[in-house]
Parts: C-alpha cells; structure tokens; sequence
C-alpha cells in the first residue's frame, strides 16, 4: 500500500535538513517527511571539522568552488548567505564563531551541537523522519513522484532530492540516488572523489609515514601549473595527505599529466637555502651526512631528501659533501616533484566531484529545469568546494533556498 505525502526529502544529512525545516516553515498544513537511509539522520555532519563540525566559511565565493555549477553558486549565496546561514542557527539556538582562515565552528567545538539544534526544530515542527529507508526507484507519473523503498512505496506531490555521494561509505555514504536522477533525464557529470589524499609515485613514502611538514605543494599538468596551496603535508606510505594537497585532490581528474611538486621550505629562497647547508657543513662536519638537516627537518625526512637527491652512504662525513651535491639537495627541498595518480578510491574522500550537471538547476530554487516540482540539493549537484566550511555552506544554502520555493 502507498502512503502519500506532500513533500518528501531524500537524504537526512546537511541540506535535507534545513530542506525539510524550510519546507514545513513555509506550508505548515502541509505533510513534510525525511527518508533517510541510514539507522539515523546527520552522520556525515558528525564526522566534519574531526568532530567540530567546521559549518562555514566567511570568506565563501565561487573562487572555492569546482564544477559545472560553479558559475551559479554566487547567486545561491546572494540568496542565502553566509551570514544568513549563520543567523539561520542562531534562531535555532546554535552559538557559533569564527576562527582563523573565517572558518566558522560551533562555541561548543561539538557537531553534535549543530544536529541537535537542527533535529530538535524538525521534532517542534513535526516533519517526520524515517531511517532505515533506502530508496530504490524514483518514477514521476500524472504529476506525481512515486518513490520506492525497502519499506514501501511513497507518493509526493513535490521532492527535494539531498543526497547523491558516494565519499565515507562507512558512514553510509550511497550514489545510487544519481541513477534515479539520470533515469527522470538528467545529465550526470562522473563522480570522483574530492578533498581526499593524493596518491603518488615514490619508493621513499613508506620511510616518512607520519611525517608533517609546513610547504607549499602546487599541482601541474606536465610542465603547466594548475594551482598551488600552502599548508601542513602528511606523508602516507603510498600517498601525500593534509588541507592543502585535499583542496588540489578536487581538480585531478582534469588535469592530463598530473604532477605534485613540494617546496619543503616555501619561505626561505634557494640561495638561503644553500647557505644554511653550508652553514650546517662547517657546524656538524664530522658527523654521518644522516644529521645535515640537524635543526631544520626531522631525521628521517632529511634522509629522504639525501636519498632522493642521491647524496650516499649515510656513513660519509657531513664535510665530504661537494658542492655539486648541495645544489641537488637544494632543489629536492624546493622542487621535490611526484608522479600523481588518479584514483576511484572514495573510502578517504570528504565529498565527491560530479553530479546533476548545472545548467540543469535554476540557482534561485534549486528546481530541476528537466522536471517540474523536482528540486536538487547539496551533493547531488556536479559543485565540490575547498576543505574549510565551503562545502557545508553550499549544502545548508541549498537547502534552505529549495525548501523555501517547493
């Protein structure tokens, strides 16, 4: 038996609530109801900013932003906001503050904080939440969505679909609702994950696993640079890790011949450079070449650097180093280049890449302009932005502007 609804939600997570408190806000006498897949809604918001819930960003425009919906997402934020989605909280009872680079936490430093405030309006509001619902097919007949689930059918009027990633499938992270979008005659842009490690080639990334340094990476394309980020690496054994290579993950699929190269002293120039290895020459000489970087690397990020730039054995006195051996070991340290590869892998991706094409969306109702009473939020549109609270903005803007005009 069917059970009729007048708005339906798919997908619990950042934009689907705010959809459904918007929704029921604005058509109180009408039936507003959250399916969610998992066994409760906002796990993904749980997990965001290590826990912190990293739920905006002041400096928000579209120059953070990848994708086909690129281009319209400064007319989302004309609508709503940063200080509008701020606010938006505020009249839940969420207080909030800004720290450095305008990201915008919780004063609790608790994600738990933003779902409570969001779950406890729903409950005021009485939108009814279902989990445990996994959707299976969407059909769209005499002006009605006939949404099919492992519990039954569902009939609607109008849907707001807020789901579509397929990143942390251990936090039930599912991209089959992009084939129920396909099938209703949309575009897909093909997923890739986005804000995760960039896997490269290198032998000597075992031997600096949990290594972290302060460097400027920058991503090319063969000889061409496509763009670069100033932050704190992490070695992996088969990959680079941190915010700043996470924000140049988001565009490697475009880019042909993908190369990350480091500075591992970003702000110091080459000529310095040499002459504190001088420097270091006279002051540590008859120790093994293993302790030249004494006082500026870890050890065993220094003897990466001697391996790479082929200054062997390790048992050589630092004084027998010449100086045609000092100028590789200056480029190492400033133009230490890797051979990056793409990857499928989803399981370390924070959001994906691609989705519902964007010219396929009207940016001031988030309404698909291939179906009517259709509106598409969140991670189910082809926009990723960069690590740091972009992400999350778009998601609750989203939301909140197509749960306001359904």
């Amino acid at each position: 038996m069917s059970v009729k609804k007048d708005i339906i939600i798919i997908g619990g997570g950042a934009s689907g609530l705010f959809a459904a408190i918007k929704a029921k806000e604005n058509n109180p006498q009408k039936e507003v109801a959250v399916i969610e897949a998992q066994n409760r809604v906002g796990r993904k918001l749980l997990s965001t900013g290590n826990g912190r819930c990293n739920l905006t960003n002041t400096a928000c425009s579209k120059t953070h932003y990848h994708g086909s919906f690129r281009k319209y997402v400064d007319t989302v934020f004309e609508l709503c906001s940063v200080d509008r989605v701020i606010n938006e909280f505020m009249k839940l009872g969420l207080m909030t503050k800004v720290e450095d680079e305008g990201r915008v936490y919780p004063v609790s430093n608790h994600a738990g904080s933003v779902l409570d405030v969001l779950r406890f309006r729903l409950e005021a509001l009485g939108v009814e939440i279902t989990c445990d619902t996994k959707v299976n097919d969407i059909k769209n007949k005499n002006n009605n969505f006939y949404v099919s689930t492992n519990n039954g059918e569902l009939i609607c009027e109008k849907l707001i679909v807020c789901s579509g990633s397929c990143a942390a499938p251990k936090l039930g992270a599912d991209s089959g609702i992009i084939k129920n979008l396909k099938e209703l005659g949309h575009n897909i842009t093909p997923l890739s994950p986005a804000l995760c490690p960039v896997r490269v080639k290198s032998d000597l990334l075992p031997s600096l696993k949990g290594v972290r340094v302060e460097s400027k990476v920058s991503l090319f394309d063969g000889e061409s640079l496509i763009k670069e980020e100033y932050g704190e690496v992490q070695f992996a054994d088969n990959s680079l890790s941190g915010i700043c290579v996470f924000n140049l993950s988001s565009i490697l699929k475009k880019v042909r011949k993908p190369f990350v190269i480091i500075d591992l002293l970003p702000y110091f120039d080459k000529r310095y450079l040499k002459s504190i290895i001088l420097k270091n020459k006279d002051i540590f000489n008859n120790l093994n070449i293993e302790n030249l970087f004494t006082g500026i690397f870890v050890k065993k990020l220094g003897m990466a650097i001697l391996k790479q730039a082929q200054v062997l054995p390790f048992s050589r006195r630092i004084n027998s180093i010449t100086v045609e051996e000092i100028e590789r070991i200056v480029d190492v340290v400033k133009n230490w280049k890797f051979e990056a590869l793409k990857s499928n892998d989803f399981s370390r991706a924070q959001v994906v890449s691609g989705g519902v094409v964007g010219n396929e969306i009207n940016p001031y109702s988030m309404e698909s302009a291939i179906m009517k009473n259709l509106y598409i939020c969140g991670e189910a549109i082809d926009i990723d932005g960069d690590c740091g609270g972009f992400n999350l903005q778009f998601a609750f803007a989203s939301g909140i502007i197509a749960g306001e005009n359904v």
